[in-house]
């Protein structure tokens, strides 16, 4: 008679708890937007937070919320964005393609004023008295921009001693930009539209992120800026200016004629490839 009102206790508790959680999860059940799964279904996968999102699921749903732009995202090709728009029903707003530069043509024409012999990083070699270049503004050449670069597209090149960056891969994700100690990473728009003949073309950069003055700049460093501002006067459109010794270029003006790459005569004011 114990036995069977135990049973008859258990089974009681054992309904009614089933109940309660059958209404609770009704009650307290949180409804899903359909639309988040068919966006985190086209986006790649990779996790990269090249987007600045936690992975490929947290930006499904920051852009699903309005928190992110769909063209954040530096991974999905034109047609999985504008597949997403169409989901969401709103309109592809489409940012300038850019790409990371370098701003430095030193590397090994760059003496070193010591021997480094620790942590293969240039963060690390730079918290030792700035690093072991004579010029402080100068790439280390140790390649931690190639290690943090997610899509491959950072490779140090071996005569030159500096990291060379892919157009072809560079998703313009910024890691390198946040990891280089010297911050010589920016970037750039990847192409420039030439009126008046409608051409789209590799633009130009300044290889060199020095603000000493001329004649220490070329003291240490045989391709730095020197601030001769002959620059300044070849320009034709106003788009370059020496600021605090080093040349600037204001990407919104420059119409790549390439005025300013002929006078440099230290040719650190470089076409891209």
């Amino acid at each position: 008679m114990d036995i069977l009102i135990a049973i008859l206790t258990l089974g009681s508790l054992g309904l009614l708890f089933g109940v309660g959680l059958a209404v609770a999860s009704k009650r307290l059940k949180v409804e899903v937007d359909p639309r988040l799964e068919k966006i985190h279904g086209l986006l790649p996968g990779s996790n990269c937070g090249a987007c600045g999102g936690a992975g490929c699921f947290g930006f499904a749903e920051e852009i699903l919320s309005g928190k992110k732009k769909i063209d954040a995202c530096r991974v999905s090709e034109d047609s999985v964005k504008e597949a997403i728009a169409g989901i969401l029903g709103r309109e592809l707003k489409k940012d300038v393609k850019k790409i990371a530069v370098l701003h430095c043509a030193g590397g090994v024409k760059v003496k070193d004023k010591f021997i480094y012999d620790g942590i293969e990083d240039c963060i690390a070699a730079n918290q030792v008295l700035g690093g072991m270049k004579e010029c402080v503004f100068g790439c280390l050449g140790l390649g931690t921009c190639v290690k943090v670069c997610p899509f491959d597209a950072i490779k140090m090149s071996v005569p030159d001693g500096l990291p060379v960056v892919d157009e072809n891969k560079c998703k313009a994700c910024n890691k390198c930009i946040l990891a280089c100690p010297k911050k010589l990473f920016s970037l750039v728009p990847a192409t420039h539209t030439v009126y008046p003949a409608h051409v789209h073309m590799g633009g130009v950069y300044v290889a060199c992120m020095s603000h000493d003055s001329g004649k220490d700049t070329k003291a240490v460093c045989p391709v730095g800026c020197i601030a001769c501002k002959l620059c300044e006067k070849a320009c034709p459109v106003d788009a370059i200016h020496v600021i605090d010794n080093l040349a600037v270029i204001d990407y919104n003006k420059c119409t790549f004629c390439g005025k300013c790459v002929e006078v440099c005569p230290m040719k650190t004011i470089r076409k891209r490839k």
